[in-house]
């Protein structure tokens, strides 16, 4: 399905997209865009550093500072103070992290009392922050018709608790997994759409409590480009230029560090680890002339490549979309690679035993076939590869996944409350 198969939106629909940084506002970028195309009355709140990245992509937008006669009026003078302790310099005005601070400070000193605030703050930082007395004095004066945030805290979770609180109806775009943040999304009444990555995802929000209607697969739109048709067509094009469309099985190792101890709970983890995958990996192909390796080690990672027959070298120069549409099988440990190589449509087999396997849980979550120890690969990649030729009904070469644009069903999604109610 493409934008065009969707019903024609009428006139005066106004949508409000909320959004911090990073994913949470790559996410939303296609759609935002999508949807302005359609010819939706669209408004952005570009949260920190969302900002540069929307005015980049085109987008027009505003920020909190935008925002100061919704304010508490000692909104300005608590947040001169709080940003005064910032450093110079970044992506970030000035004006803005006073705006940004000083009303989500007033905001927690209205709920809680300033001395109660104030040791909050102390203690959680701007993770105290959830200004929904602000937002609800937002959203009660620009009345959209949707609201759509991701699943970030903080200011993105209270416009999404503000339009509950006026009726306004609701979608709240779930990035990756939502692991923690199902505490607060789970809670029927939340949103009233919540769009998944997978029917994994999805079972994880019915066993919370939120009826089936209310959650939709729909993808993550910032992977849209995984499957553009110039980057599988590239895939296909260094595949045959590689060598890679013979009889072997072209398996990408995604490296990456390691560490000791987890950097935030400290759980003890294993340096040697994607060394041993390595090993393992090199050492079935050279004891099988059915398989191909590749390797890519993390930017981070400092290894020498040690060439060897049929065990070839993925620098990060090399477009990482493209690569994935040219092999037939990624393992990772917990690298994000292997996240994208599924979404590419390639299978993907994890080693669950690295000190990051709970925060990326491909295996559990439906992504991936998971192993517990390295040695365990060889028997697992066989499995998975046999299974793949016996759906597809053909070769060795994986199928590239046909799937909805993700952009298209959220924006759908959408939509179908605009016209068709709750």
């Amino acid at each position: 399905m493409s934008s065009s198969d969707l019903p024609s939106p009428t006139p005066a629909r106004r949508l409000f997209f909320v959004a911090y940084g990073g994913g949470h506002v790559a996410m939303l970028v296609p759609v935002i865009k999508m949807a302005i195309a359609r010819g939706h009355d669209v408004s952005v709140l570009g949260l920190t550093t969302a900002r540069a990245v929307l005015e980049k992509a085109g987008v027009s937008c505003i920020g909190f500072s935008e925002l100061w006669h919704h304010a508490a009026p000692s909104a300005r003078i608590y947040g001169e103070a709080l940003a005064a302790d910032l450093g110079s310099g970044g992506v970030v005005s000035h004006e803005e992290s006073v705006a940004y601070l000083g009303i989500s400070f007033a905001d927690l000193v209205a709920e809680h009392g300033e001395a109660e605030a104030r040791g909050m703050y102390a203690r959680e930082g701007r993770h105290a922050f959830l200004p929904v007395a602000f937002f609800t004095r937002v959203l009660d004066a620009l009345r959209p018709d949707v609201v759509v945030a991701t699943n970030s805290p903080r200011a993105e979770r209270a416009a999404l608790l503000a339009s509950g609180i006026l009726g306004i109806r609701a979608v709240c775009a779930v990035d990756l997994f939502a692991l923690q943040e199902v505490r607060w999304i789970g809670q029927p009444g939340y949103a009233d759409r919540i769009c998944v990555l997978n029917e994994a995802v999805r079972g994880m929000f019915l066993a919370h409590g939120r009826s089936p209607d209310e959650v939709v697969v729909t993808g993550n739109p910032a992977f849209d480009m995984l499957n553009a048709p110039e980057t599988v067509t590239a895939g296909r094009a260094l595949r045959a230029e590689r060598g890679w469309d013979d009889s072997r099985i072209t398996v990408l190792w995604a490296s990456q560090i390691e560490p000791a101890h987890h950097p935030f709970n400290g759980a003890p983890g294993d340096p040697s680890l994607p060394r041993q995958v390595e090993r393992m990996l090199r050492g079935m192909v050279a004891g099988d002339d059915t398989w191909r390796l590749v390797v890519r080690y993390h930017p981070s990672e400092r290894e020498a490549f040690v060439p060897a027959p049929h065990v070839c070298f993925s620098p990060t120069s090399e477009p990482l979309a493209v690569l994935l549409h040219a092999v037939d099988v990624a393992v990772v440990t917990a690298s994000t690679v292997g996240l994208e190589a599924w979404i590419a449509g390639r299978p993907v087999v994890t080693v669950d035993c690295s000190v990051f396997t709970e925060d990326a849980p491909y295996s559990r979550m439906g992504v991936s076939t998971g192993v517990a120890d390295p040695a365990e690969l060889p028997l697992a990649l066989k499995r998975v590869l046999a299974t793949v030729r016996n759906q597809a009904g053909v070769g060795v070469t994986v199928p590239d996944k046909t799937t909805t644009n993700a952009a298209t069903a959220v924006l759908g999604v959408i939509e179908t409350l605009l016209f068709d109610g709750v």
